[in-house]
Formats: structure tokens, C-alpha cells, sequence
């Protein structure tokens, strides 16, 4: 760079113009001070390849690069496509400076690139227009009318017609394919007439701040006679608007062509729960149902197939490739297939077949975040800034380092049971209160004190609680990386993965005491380590669960019973479904994983959901729910069990379910032991062990309890990685389950 520079000090213009690379620094160490004048030193009719370095930052003005200027490169001189940001701020009703009239649609582009065979890469796009201070408005960031362009790891950023995906008129074409690109707005914010393939996107529609039409993502204009449009494919369709409020798009018939019929095909795509049940729409005139508007094996809280979202058949989708879209009659073929990345944890995905969460397309988790969207945290504060608001799913890879603990205040100080009471709430005057010598056995707390617990039990889960949103991984970024006291909760979620963490001590400093649970009463906590509720295609790696230094069997006796302050460490719940849970260590806890939330199955609606695998876990030390299953089809193998501490059983057989438990090993726990039925009448085991024999759980628990439990579960499990010998669990389980222990 430092010899560029001075090459380029004592070059003459014309000698500048012929060299390959050109740099743009605003500060001017380059050759020019602007990207401008940089394409005005192109010479017309240009016949070789020429760079525009872009250096690190901010250029504000309105840039041409016309048609007869091909083969320019337009680059960030980062990877970071954030740290070179090309910008203006012109709507299409902001006046034009020379009083000749507003800028209109077209006019408003920071950027018209009319040049074929253009390629831009690490940059931002931006019209920085603002719509809060002076209204909505078209405001386009770029408009794009040239023939075989190329777009890879550029941002588009603006509000109402962000990206104008352009020809130059009507009768011709221009291909354009944008890949690993970021684009975000609001209304039309992807429009044209171009044919453009969108391949490995994030494409963010922004909420406008209504509970009932937000936007449009597509405005497609393509001719009748052109069978090629916009292509999303394999791409990420996010959103921080609320769920069925935008629109796939709609068909426009640009300048009122009547041979305009928009061309778009949304393809193995994750669509968030931003999109209507009926995502098409009709605009100026034009019914949707006149265009070619349809989708193809997409997925996602927003995928779904009914008369209003027609779907390609397997036959015809594969006319419509990124390949096909983009041949022309040159063959033209930029596509860019994925180079196998070096070792980085938070781009792992789901092994193919790996339990239940690899069902259908799978579970990917943050794989596809862009680089502003991967964080290192070490805080409590940093740990919520980088979830930020769960209803925003862009995709998200968040490294956890060192441990962190939800007991400390913004500033990091430690926090104490007594930083949460509100209400004059105190333990001691709890006791004295609910002594069931005053109160009775008869019914349960009420009152002030009551109220005092549930106001300070709901401040304290505020401040430890975390929600985990959709397509988000969670990793440890080392062995000691750990979330102490920490509710973590994937709620309404989709396509999350949480991995190699610790996750410990999830206390409740405000149990409840129940007088009426059981013949004794007990305590209750409320805050589980892990709770899935309501989420799809989930897995969970090589994460450790237990109580730390806090243990229940470590806490007092109150009115004869433990005063228990933790509850499960692990449960999937409310119609949760395609989970996996493998190479985890679970230990010393009494109630860990509950599948299923109720025998009710109208309240959730859990029948013929909760489908779960549970492979080479490390269950030890643990009393009960390993798992306790409703209804769901709950596939367990390659599980070790080593028994120890209070101890009540293993499999819980619950109402409706359909668990297949193969080849596990179960020690220092009797065979007659390792079943409990719960209102559930069948259960499939097969090639289990217990203290190095092989067992029939079914026939120990009929003979043990003189029922008779059904030993067919009706089904029998497909996805699932190697099974195995029982045989070796004892070592091969302990040695590699765990926090630390990735391979």
C-alpha cells in the first residue's frame, strides 16, 4: 500500500488510469478522495479488469458507473463489509439541489451501476434517508441495470426500495446474483426487473411499527417474456416485526407495463414468523395470482403450504436453480459453492441424521450470521446486549467466554437473595407465617407475605432469566466457559443450538412452600437450567448441567422437608418439537428432564409433537426424569446411567408416550428401578444393560410391580448416528460427554 501511494503521487492522470488497482481514501492517501472520481479515471470502453480499493470508511455522494465502464471491481479494503459504508440520503421526494424538481424512485440511488460485468465485494450500500424524521419514502440504496453483475459479502441498507434489481428497459435482461449478501427494509425493499438470484442471504424485513402490515419484501416487475426473476435460495428471511405481518411480496407492474407478470421463487429458505399465512398480495392493479409468485421446500416458523402459497414441485424446481436463472445464452456461471470453512465452533451445524433435530432441513442454529453478528461476551450485560430482543431473528453465533454469573448488577457487582426481595419479604417471616402449626396442611400460602414471595421471585427472573431466539447458536469459546445461576429459556423459538457450556446452579432464592403437594408438602422452585418451550429444531451438545457448590442436599429442612431451590435441568416442553440432546453430562440433581408438560393435551396441544432423541448423555448421580415423557416419540440410546444419591427412577412412562430406549447402560441402579410408569402404557427396550448385563426393563418392571406395560411403542426410529455396543457406554460416554470435551 505504502508503495501504491507513492506511485501514485507522481503519476499523471492518465497514467493513473491505466493501472489495475485504483485506491479511494477519504483521507487522501490514495488515489482519489472519492469512489466517483475514481470511475471517472476508468476510461470509456474499458477492455480489463480494474479495482476500486475502498478504504476503511464513510463516503457520502451519489456515485454513476455507466454502462460503457465494464470489468470494475468495487472493493472494501476489509472483510468487514461495516468498516466501508457508501452512502447518501436522497428520497424521492427530496428536492434536487439545482431546483429542477425532486429526485423521484430512480433518482434517489446512492449508487446506479449500469456497468456489465461488475462485481462488488465487502461494502455497504446505504441510503441513510431518515424515515422517522421526515416521513416514508421510496429511497433506493442502489440501482443495478447492468448484465452479469456480481454482489458477495455486500450490505444493502435502507428502508422503502432499498435494492432497485434493474435493466436497462424492458425488452432487455440483466443477471445479477448477489451472494452472502445482507439486504434490509421495509416495503418493496427487493424490487425489479432484473433477473437476480439472491443464493446464501440475510434478507431482514424492519418493522414499521404496526400489529398488522408492515411491509413487502419483493416488488417483482419481471417481463412475460423472460422466465427468470428473483431467486431467494438457501437463504435467511428475518425479522424483528411481529409474527404474520409482512408479505413475501407482491407483482408490480412497472411504468404500467401490461407485460409485466413478477417472476419470484423463494427456495430452501428459513422464513421467520414475520409472514402471513397468505404472504402474496395484489398492488396497482395487478392480482397476484396473475404473476408467477410461489416457493419450494422452505422452512422456518414462516414456511408453510396452503392454497395461497403455490409450491413448485420437485420436477419443476429443478428448472429454476440459481444455474439456470443466471446461464443466459452465454452460460454465464458465477455461482459460488461453499468452501469448506476452517474449524469454528459457532458455524457447526447438526450432523445429517442426528436425532430428531435433524429432521426436514435441519438445525443449523447461527451458522449463516454475517461478521457483525458473531460476539465474544464475558458479561452478563454482554450476554443480553448480544441475544438482544428474541423476536429479531437474525442469525446470531454468540461465543461465550470465561463463566459468567446472572447474579451480578450491570456494573458486575455480586448479587444476594436479599437484592431481590421486595415488599418486606423475608424468608424467616415466610416460615413463621406458612409453619403449618399456624397455617394449617389444608390449603395453600395466600396473603401478603405469599404475594411478597411471587413479587420477588418475578424481579429475581427477570434479572437471570434469558431468552434464546431463533436461528441462534450459544457456544462455549473454551472449557471453562460457563452461565452460573442463569435461567436459559428458548421460548417460540426455531433452529437454535446451544453447545459446550456449562450451565449451573439455577437457584430460586423465593420457593414455594405447598402444604397440599403430597402427604408431607413440599418446596418448589421454579427456575429450570434449560427450558425449551414451544420451540423446534433445537439441539443441545456437549453442555454440562448441575447444581455446582449449591446442591439441594446441601439445604436445610423446613416443616420436615427440603427446602429444594432448584427444579429441572433440563426440559422440553409446551409442544416443543425435533429436539436433540446428545454428549451432555447431567449430574447430582433430583428432577431433570421432563418431555411433555401435562396429560391435558388439548392445553398445549403436545400430541404428535414432542419428538425427541436423547443420545450418549451422562445421566449420574441424578434421582428422577431422565427423561419423564408425555406423548412424544422419544428415541434413547447410547445413554450411561450410574446411580447414586437419593434415587427414584430413570425412564418415566407417561400418559401417551412412545419411547424407544435401546442399547443403554444403566449401573448401580436395579433393573426393576430404571422404569416408572405415569399414565403411559407402552414403552420399546431393547439391548440394554444394567451392571454389565443384558436387561428386559419391561418384564423387571411387570415382575417388580405385577402390571402389565406394553413393550411395542409403535414406531420405530430412522435418524439417528451410530449405535454403539452398550458394552463400551462406561467409558466411551463418560470420556466425551460434557462442556469442554468438542471434538
Amino acid at each position: 500500500m505504502i508503495a501504491l501511494t507513492v506511485l501514485a503521487t507522481a503519476a499523471t492522470p492518465a497514467a493513473a488510469a491505466t493501472r489495475a488497482t485504483l485506491v479511494v481514501a477519504a483521507d487522501g492517501s490514495g488515489d482519489h478522495t472519492t469512489v466517483q472520481a475514481a470511475v471517472d479515471a476508468v476510461p470509456a470502453a474499458n477492455t480489463r479488469p480494474v479495482t476500486i480499493l475502498v478504504r476503511k470508511g464513510t463516503y457520502r455522494q451519489q456515485v454513476v458507473i455507466p454502462a460503457d465502464k465494464p470489468y470494475i471491481s468495487l472493493v472494501g479494503d476489509t472483510r468487514d463489509p461495516r468498516e466501508v459504508v457508501l452512502t447518501f440520503d436522497a428520497a424521492a421526494a427530496t428536492p434536487k439541489p439545482d431546483g429542477s424538481g425532486p429526485y423521484g424512485t430512480s433518482g434517489s440511488a446512492s449508487y446506479v451501476i449500469s456497468a456489465p460485468d461488475f462485481t462488488a465485494r465487502n461494502l455497504t450500500f446505504e441510503n441513510s434517508y431518515d424515515e422517522a424524521a421526515h416521513g416514508n419514502s421510496q429511497a433506493v440504496a442502489v440501482r443495478t441495470t447492468g448484465d452479469r453483475q456480481v454482489y458477495d459479502n455486500v450490505r444493502f441498507i435502507g428502508n422503502q426500495d432499498t435494492l432497485y434489481a434493474n435493466t436497462a428497459s424492458a425488452t432487455t435482461t440483466a443477471r445479477q446474483y448477489f451472494h452472502d449478501c445482507y439486504v434490509e427494509g421495509d416495503v418493496d425493499f427487493i424490487f425489479g426487473r432484473a433477473t437476480a438470484v439472491f443464493d446464501d442471504c440475510v434478507i431482514k424485513a424492519l418493522t414499521r411499527g404496526s400489529t398488522d402490515n408492515n411491509g413487502y419484501v419483493t416488488a417483482a416487475s419481471t417481463e412475460l417474456s423472460n422466465p427468470y426473476g428473483f431467486l431467494i435460495y438457501r437463504s435467511q428471511l428475518t425479522s424483528n416485526a411481529p409474527a404474520k405481518t409482512f408479505h413475501l411480496g407482491r407483482p408490480w407492474p412497472a411504468g404500467g407495463s401490461t407485460t409485466a407478470r413478477g417472476q419470484v421463487l423463494v427456495r430452501e429458505s428459513w422464513l421467520g414468523q414475520q409472514f402471513k399465512d397468505a404472504p402474496w398480495t395484489d398492488m396497482s392493479g395487478l392480482n397476484w395470482r396473475e404473476a408467477r409468485l410461489s416457493e419450494y421446500r422452505n422452512h422456518g416458523p414462516g414456511a408453510t403450504v396452503n392454497d395461497d402459497r403455490p409450491q413448485l414441485t420437485a420436477d419443476q424446481a429443478k428448472a429454476f436453480t440459481p444455474e439456470r436463472y443466471l446461464a443466459g445464452a452465454d452460460g454465464w456461471n458465477p455461482v459460488r459453492r461453499q468452501r469448506p470453512a476452517p474449524h469454528e465452533p459457532g458455524r457447526e451445524v447438526l450432523p445429517r441424521d442426528d436425532g430428531w433435530a435433524a429432521a426436514g432441513t435441519g438445525t443449523t442454529g447461527g451458522s449463516a450470521a454475517r461478521p457483525e453478528n458473531v460476539h465474544a461476551v464475558s458479561t452478563r450485560a454482554q450476554l443480553l446486549s448480544a441475544l438482544g430482543d428474541p423476536a429479531d431473528n437474525t442469525p446470531k453465533i454468540i461465543y461465550i467466554e470465561g463463566a459468567i454469573d446472572a447474579d451480578t448488577s450491570d456494573s458486575g457487582a455480586p448479587l444476594t437473595c436479599a437484592d431481590y426481595a421486595v415488599n418486606g419479604y423475608s424468608l424467616a417471616a415466610y416460615l413463621a407465617a406458612y409453619d403449618p402449626a399456624v397455617w394449617g396442611r389444608t390449603a395453600v400460602p395466600s396473603g401478603p407475605l405469599e404475594e411478597a414471595r411471587k413479587a420477588s421471585y418475578a424481579k429475581m427472573a427477570a434479572h437471570v432469566s434469558i431468552a434464546v431466539g431463533s436461528n441462534v447458536t450459544l457456544v462455549g469459546a473454551g472449557r471453562d466457559a460457563a452461565l452460573k445461576s442463569f435461567g436459559v429459556r428458548i421460548a417460540g423459538a426455531d433452529n437454535v443450538i446451544v453447545r459446550n457450556l456449562t450451565i449451573t446452579d439455577t437457584s430460586d432464592c423465593f420457593p414455594q412452600w405447598d402444604p397440599t403437594d403430597g402427604a408431607d408438602g413440599n418446596w418448589n422452585a421454579s427456575f429450570d437450567n434449560v427450558e425449551v418451550s414451544a420451540s423446534t429444531h433445537v439441539w443441545l451438545d456437549h453442555n454440562t448441567f448441575n447444581d455446582g457448590d449449591n446442591p439441594d442436599s446441601g439445604q436445610p429442612l423446613y416443616f420436615g422437608r427440603p427446602y429444594q431451590v432448584h427444579d429441572g435441568l433440563l426440559d422440553v416442553v409446551r409442544a416443543s418439537n425435533y429436539v436433540t440432546l446428545s454428549w451432555n453430562h447431567l449430574s447430582n440433581h433430583d428432577k431433570v428432564t421432563l418431555i411433555g408438560n401435562t396429560d391435558n393435551e388439548s392445553r398445549y396441544g403436545e400430541a404428535g409433537k414432542l419428538k425427541v432423541t436423547l443420545h450418549h448423555n451422562y445421566f449420574q448421580g441424578l434421582g428422577q426424569r431422565t427423561p419423564r415423557v408425555r406423548f412424544g416419540q422419544v428415541h434413547i440410546y447410547n445413554n450411561y446411567y450410574m446411580g447414586g444419591g437419593p434415587y427414584a427412577y430413570s425412564i418415566g412412562v407417561g400418559f401417551g408416550s412412545q419411547v424407544y430406549a435401546e442399547s443403554n447402560a444403566f449401573d448401580g441402579i436395579p433393573a426393576a428401578n430404571v422404569l416408572s410408569v405415569l399414565n403411559g402404557t407402552t414403552i420399546t427396550a431393547k439391548d440394554n444393560l444394567v451392571d454389565r448385563r443384558p436387561a428386559d426393563l419391561v418384564a423387571a418392571y411387570n415382575a417388580a410391580n405385577g402390571t402389565a406395560l406394553g413393550s411395542d411403542a409403535g414406531w420405530t426410529p430412522t435418524l439417528f448416528t451410530r449405535i454403539h455396543p452398550p458394552q463400551v457406554l462406561r467409558v466411551l460416554v463418560p470420556t466425551g460427554a460434557g462442556a469442554g470435551r468438542l471434538r
